[in-house]
């Protein structure tokens, strides 16, 4: 009699050699494990500019807007041939890391002195933002929760 363990583990060999799990999907599945942060305040989306937009086409930058503790992340989106270039801006102003991630790779830039910040070329697909105090104890470090772009 065949058990139970033997006839699963013939079903994943059979599933991996006929339809394997693509390589994009593993890699952001390890990816996201990495980018885990477990003290960082999570930033929820409160405002996106699709939701009013309909039937509008192409060339309006959608603009969002995360609130994370006591961060705002506002960002223009513009989006041109498959790729994303992102646009912020930190309230309160604080110096701070700005990290685009996406399962494409991370785009890291700062913040200037008037919480500024722009990140070009991001593979289009889900994305978060990472937001990483300069001077330690200015803020609790923020991630935004992912969003497709």
């Amino acid at each position: 009699m065949i058990g139970e363990e033997e006839v699963l583990s013939s079903l994943r060999e059979i599933a991996g050699r006929h339809d394997p799990v693509p390589p994009a999907v593993l890699a952001a599945a390890r990816a996201s494990l990495a980018w885990r942060n477990p003290d960082a305040a999570l930033a929820e989306l409160v405002r996106d500019s699709l939701d009013r937009l309909i039937a509008v086409r192409g060339g309006t930058p959608r603009v969002l807007t995360f609130l994370g503790g006591a961060l705002t992340i506002d960002v223009q989106v513009t989006s041109h041939a498959g790729a994303v270039d992102v646009v912020g801006e930190l309230a309160p102003v604080v110096a701070a890391r700005v990290v685009v991630e996406s399962p494409g790779g991370s785009h890291e830039t700062s913040a200037d002195a008037e919480g500024r910040f722009r990140v070009e070329g991001i593979a289009a697909g889900p994305v978060r933002l990472r937001c990483e105090p300069e001077v330690e104890g200015a803020f609790v470090p923020v991630r935004t929760e992912w969003v497709q772009l």
